[in-house]
């Protein structure tokens, strides 16, 4: 019996955790638009094969330009097929080498650099980007946000130990000197107290990556240029992965900026370490209908959902994670996306 293949391109335009975190670039790119006008941005993505993200933004802002990244030469052509704007090109090269020779710098450019993972590549990538970026461009970078420490360290997975294991601190020193030597970029400093056993943990892990791609960005602006971060969110897609988005701009307009964001994006986080999480619960579209009719509640905490639903939709002995994914859904329930199924 042959095994069953895994698909090189999951369905990303089915998950729901992952279609929320598009949706909340929208609610902030909408809020862009208020600050300063998109009609003569750039918008730069790695769209894989099926154009989600380019197909959403094309249909919603009146961008100048839709420019494409695919280095896979089958995925190249299924993208050509997908075309779905005529002011978009895809190019076929890897986004290095599309940042060294063809990145846009005589305008401003959203780009969204969406990574499979998370090395030292993708932080210098993140360095170029924001160094031929021009003020008031918008980048957004995500990675996959999974601690490599329960993958080659040894535990009970149900408790992250709070030090290391004794017969463990060779392989740990190894993880730590991974992420301070391999991932280094030529001019950033991290700082070494970040790189504690703790902060490898499943959920302190996607903070520290946080802080490093934000360190990049900073430090890779020359004055008066800055990079001012607008949000962070970490969510499951069959992994952990974690995005962070950050405006440039001229140093004198960091404050009004701020307030811009904090008045007109609902999801705006003025705390550098607060990262928001993305834990929706999957339900039906009648449980969904249902619960659309009580929201929003006063606390917004997830017991008035469980309440009216008068069951667990994690299963027995689950009540406080679904609370918790309840407490997510009135969170997010008016970005929450409709699948349906068309019979033909």
């Amino acid at each position: 019996m042959s095994r069953l293949s895994e698909s090189k391109h999951p369905a990303y335009h089915l998950r729901p955790n992952k279609a929320i975190d598009r949706f909340i670039f929208l609610d902030l790119l909408r809020a862009l638009e208020i600050w300063h006008p998109l009609r003569e941005h750039a918008y730069v993505g790695l769209g894989g094969p099926f154009l989600e993200d380019f197909r959403l933004f094309s249909q919603q802002f009146p961008l100048r330009q839709l420019m494409c990244i695919e280095k896979d030469e089958e995925t190249f052509k299924r993208q050509k097929f997908h075309l779905c704007s005529s002011n978009m090109q895809c190019f076929y090269r890897s986004l290095g080498d599309f940042i060294a020779t063809r990145f846009p710098s005589d305008r401003p450019v959203i780009v969204w650099a969406d990574y499979n993972d998370m090395n030292r590549e993708c932080l210098c990538e993140v360095a170029d980007i924001v160094r031929k970026s021009v003020p008031n461009s918008l980048l957004r970078v995500t990675v996959r946000a999974e601690s490599p420490v329960p993958r080659r360290i040894r535990f009970s997975r149900y408790r992250y130990p709070p030090c290391v294991p004794g017969s463990q601190e060779d392989e740990f020193e190894n993880i730590r000197d991974e992420h301070l030597s391999d991932m280094a970029v030529d001019g950033i400093v991290f700082r070494s107290e970040w790189f504690q056993w703790l902060n490898f943990s499943v959920d302190n892990y996607p903070r520290l990556l946080a802080r490093m791609v934000r360190t990049v960005a900073q430090g890779s602006c020359t004055h008066p240029k800055i990079f001012q971060p607008l949000h962070a969110v970490k969510y499951s897609d069959g992994t952990i992965m974690l995005s962070i988005t950050g405006m440039i701009c001229n140093v004198n307009e960091r404050d009004s900026l701020e307030q811009h964001f904090r008045n007109h994006f609902a999801y705006y986080s003025s705390n550098n370490d607060e990262i928001d999480e993305i834990d929706v619960p999957n339900l039906t579209t009648k449980e969904r209908l249902h619960l659309e009719s009580i929201l929003p509640t006063a606390k917004a905490n997830g017991e008035a959902c469980v309440k009216s639903l008068g069951y667990l939709v994690e299963g027995d002995g689950s009540e406080k994670s679904s609370k918790k994914k309840m407490e997510q859904f009135e969170k997010y329930y008016r970005l929450y996306p409709y699948f349906g199924k068309i019979v033909p």
